[in-house]
């Protein structure tokens, strides 16, 4: 029946991108390998060795789909020429063979056009845990469960250490349908202001909002880039939904979290705070302390802002952001926008809620059509070996690394690209496949000031009350799909309408609150709630 289900799937995806100009002479994205040899418990298994890092005792190819991020130029998508894969073919002797179209720009059209195509690739990439989970409900994957327990001990004991990992990938159901990619590091964003503005005003760095709220305002009105121009920006950032980072302020945010006093999801925009925040932000904007284009910028925001000497302080990645320093010392020799502590609200809180997820709904799954079952998911399990996860992280040793006091250092001629993380994706390192990141390899090419600024936030402030990663039935991801995108319409529309000052925050909020009820908030609360009390449960 479950076989039946995904088949009647395939039927309906086929329907929705029967119209799609050129997919039916697209060979390669139709033409998908099966598997080269025997049986789901085939002979040419591998017996478990600590010593190997085979997957399979003789060489087989297994067919992949995978397209993800909208094919990131290319790079987020199967490239059999890929050198990190390559090696892993080597080791393992299991060669991958790509599936998906390069030429296409859209994932999710690309993972129909598989599913439309009658044939599942061996292993699939999934950039949405749902589609996996579904997939998986409906007999399209194999689940993972019994395959990990008895052939993949790397992926098996770093479960046992990460439950929240092994919770996140328990779909409702309670069996493992994929193996994700699990980020490391902590904190990802963090405040940043410009330290020759503060120097040349005699200025301290802002500790409280209120100090925040005076600076900007210094910055405004004090010609800190001496031009003799009233031209500062005193707030800006690249993303129009980057002003909202400034809720923090007031005790406030945008999206969901878990109320440490009731222990429930809760939705912030219908709490009183986030009343009070959005009219300091009102406020904020209409007295020019926030970019008047926010919402409508275009190109490289912290590049103008920083080489046009206009950009006072903002919140975005540490590390990114703090590179721009030397990209404008060209026009502004001494620019510095530097990180800092954050800000304090209100009520004296300096908690800071952003940061990297603990688990990404990237990673792949194995067909229930796959004939090499075992050898897949050792070939899985490699990449949470040692040496894989090295392979996964810093590419080739000798060509981008060298082992050095038993570390892998990553070469000059690598790190002076600019983009080290690029370009080790173009070679296949650092795709979002399976594996366990190293937040070490990314700690080479972060500059030591951030690095301080990072660990400090990880010690003082990351404070984790948002919601868990959650795990729903078929029936509640439909049903959250369908309501949450108009509620984020909603809300983003009239959030904008109160920062131009199109609309009053105090006069409006109590019906924004009734719509936001209207279009269904209480029942997505209901179903988060749900999920949630099933994932304390374990």
């Amino acid at each position: 029946m479950k076989r039946k289900a995904w088949k009647t799937a395939a039927a309906a995806a086929a329907l929705s991108v029967s119209m799609i100009t050129g997919c039916s002479s697209d060979k390669e994205q139709t033409t998908a390998s099966p598997s080269a040899q025997a049986s789901p418990q085939s002979a040419s298994a591998a017996p478990a060795s600590p010593q190997s890092s085979q997957a399979s005792s003789k060489p087989i190819t297994l067919s992949i789909h995978m397209h993800y991020g909208n094919g990131g130029g290319g790079d987020k998508v199967f490239n059999d020429e890929w050198p990190v894969f390559k090696k892993a073919a080597e080791l393992t002797n299991v060669t991958l063979k790509g599936t998906a179209s390069k030429t296409l720009t859209n994932s999710a059209e690309a993972y129909n056009l598989m599913l439309a195509s009658g044939t599942l690739s061996d292993i699939i990439h999934f950039g949405k845990k749902e589609d996996a989970n579904k997939l998986g409900g409906e007999g399209g994957l194999v689940a993972l469960n019994d395959l990990i327990d008895k052939n993949a001990p790397n992926i098996k004991k770093f479960l046992d250490s990460r439950p929240d990992v092994r919770k996140y990938l328990t779909s409702a159901d309670g069996k493992i349908y994929y193996v994700s990619f699990v980020p490391d590091g902590a904190a990802s964003t963090g405040w940043f202001i410009r330290q020759d503005w503060l120097d040349k005003l005699g200025l301290k760095k802002p500790t409280t909002a209120d100090e925040y709220y005076s600076v900007l305002k210094a910055f405004r009105d004090n010609d800190p880039n001496g031009n003799g121009k009233k031209d500062e920006i005193p707030y800006f950032n690249r993303q129009s939904f980057g002003v909202y980072s400034l809720l923090n302020l007031w005790d406030a945010g945008t999206g969901y979290k878990v109320d440490p006093k009731t222990d429930t999801v809760v939705y912030d925009p219908i709490n009183p705070t986030y009343k009070t925040g959005m009219t300091n932000l009102a406020k904020w904007y209409g007295e020019g302390l926030i970019d008047k284009e926010i919402f409508t910028r275009k190109g490289d925001t912290r590049l103008v802002m920083l080489s046009d000497n206009l950009g006072g302080s903002t919140h975005d990645w540490f590390a990114s952001t703090y590179g721009y320093n030397v990209k404008a010392k060209d026009k502004v020799p001494n620019v510095n926008l530097a990180p800092i502590p954050p800000v304090a609200s209100m009520t004296g809180d300096t908690s800071w809620f952003d940061y990297r997820a603990t688990v990404s709904p990237s990673g792949w799954g194995i067909a229930s059509s796959n004939k090499n079952q075992v050898e897949t998911i050792k070939y899985m399990d490699f990449w949470f070996s040692d040496e894989g996860r090295r392979l996964a992280n810093y590419g080739l040793e000798g060509q981008t690394y060298d082992m050095v006091s038993g570390k892998p250092v990553f070469k000059k001629s690598l790190l002076d690209t600019g983009n080290v993380l690029l370009n080790l994706q173009k070679m296949g390192a650092q795709q979002e496949i399976g594996f366990y990141q190293n937040f070490d390899y990314e700690k080479q090419f972060t500059p030591e000031g951030v690095l301080a600024s990072i660990d400090e936030y990880n010690a003082k402030y990351i404070k984790k009350v948002s919601v868990p990663n959650l795990n729903f039935t078929v029936k509640e991801q439909e049903r959250l799909k369908e309501l949450e995108g108009q509620i984020e319409t909603y809300r983003v529309e009239t959030g904008q309408k109160w920062l131009l000052g199109a609309e009053s925050v105090e006069a409006k909020y109590d019906d924004f609150v009734k719509q936001l009820k209207t279009l269904g908030i209480d029942e997505v609360l209901k179903i988060k709630n749900e999920a949630y009390a099933r994932y304390k449960k374990g």
